[in-house]
């Protein structure tokens, strides 16, 4: 995901993040100029990358305080996440939301592939939909889109778990927090977010607090849980392993991070080579730390 980085910071990420193998750009109208620096980063080399964006929620009207805003939040962010869930409330609060009439949908998409320099976008999401979007104007509008080659696949992208979504399309993207429901469909894709977020003060406590078991599970994944470095990939890995079509969304504004996290991932876990995984490590951050250390 892009939002506050700077241009230098934003293609700093974007080469280690090429590097480390990643392809999957998110970007929507909300997240400032966002849609700018990757239409800049990637016009060049579009087929290498595939590029989502989102219609339903407006621009800023000062694109560039937006991300002033949200880069000067995020060390507090980093700290306190509820400052951050509360920080983007108060930003979309600002937005307009609900734009789903089919001009409008048009017009936000013109406009999205002008910025990304490019005729088409892999993925297209309705942005935090409510059941009432739903209208059948506006799904012939997005068939349209589909037909005439503008948009690859169709989807809904919201802030909300699986259980609180709606869900449309071939691409499902919601918020995943250790212990999340992860509903079965027929996805083309599925996309999660939040992992990281949410996982890591669980991460924290539970190893200062469940001591042993965490041992055992250094032991017996090969990661040392005791490692904050090794963190990141223990909960990409968990996220991944929960869902092996999924994508996982992950936003940094530091290299370093992105391509230690992707080096750290256990593959052979991620796909589901160890299905134990997912519930010792769910078990261990909730407060089930018995059932986590008997699993073990």
């Amino acid at each position: 995901m892009i939002g506050g980085a700077s241009l230098r910071e934003s293609i700093a990420v974007f080469e280690a993040a090429y590097e480390a193998g990643i392809r999957y750009v998110d970007v929507a109208p909300l997240y400032g100029l966002a849609e700018n620096v990757v239409g800049d980063l990637v016009h060049s080399h579009r087929d290498d990358f595939i590029l989502a964006t989102k219609v339903g929620i407006a621009r800023p009207k000062l694109p560039g305080l937006f991300s002033l805003v949200r880069k000067t939040l995020r060390p507090v962010a980093l700290r306190l996440p509820a400052v951050k869930q509360f920080a983007l409330r108060q930003a979309q609060a600002l937005a307009t939301t609900g734009l789903f009439h089919p001009d409008q949908v048009r017009s936000s998409l013109e406009d999205s592939l002008r910025r990304l320099k490019t005729e088409w976008v892999d993925v297209l999401l309705l942005h935090e939909p409510t059941t009432g979007d739903m209208t059948p104007e506006l799904l012939g509008e997005l068939d349209r889109l589909v037909s005439s080659g503008t948009v690859r696949l169709l989807g809904t992208g919201t802030q909300e778990p699986a259980e609180r979504s709606i869900r449309y399309g071939d691409v499902w993207q919601h918020r995943y927090a250790p212990g999340d429901a992860l509903p079965a469909d027929n996805l083309e894709l599925r996309v999660v977010h939040g992992v990281l977020r949410y996982g890591l003060p669980l991460l924290q406590t539970a190893i200062a607090t469940r001591f042993a078991t965490a041992s055992a599970l250094s032991s017996r994944y090969g990661y040392d849980f005791f490692d904050s470095e090794a963190h990141p990939a223990i909960l990409a890995t968990l996220a991944l392993a929960a869902d092996p079509r999924s994508v996982l969304l992950v936003s940094s504004r530091h290299a370093a991070r992105i391509e230690r996290c992707v080096a750290q991932i256990n593959w052979s876990i991620a796909c589901g080579d160890t299905p134990d995984y997912v519930d010792n490590v769910v078990a261990f951050l909730s407060s089930e730390s018995a059932a986590g250390a008997n699993a073990c």
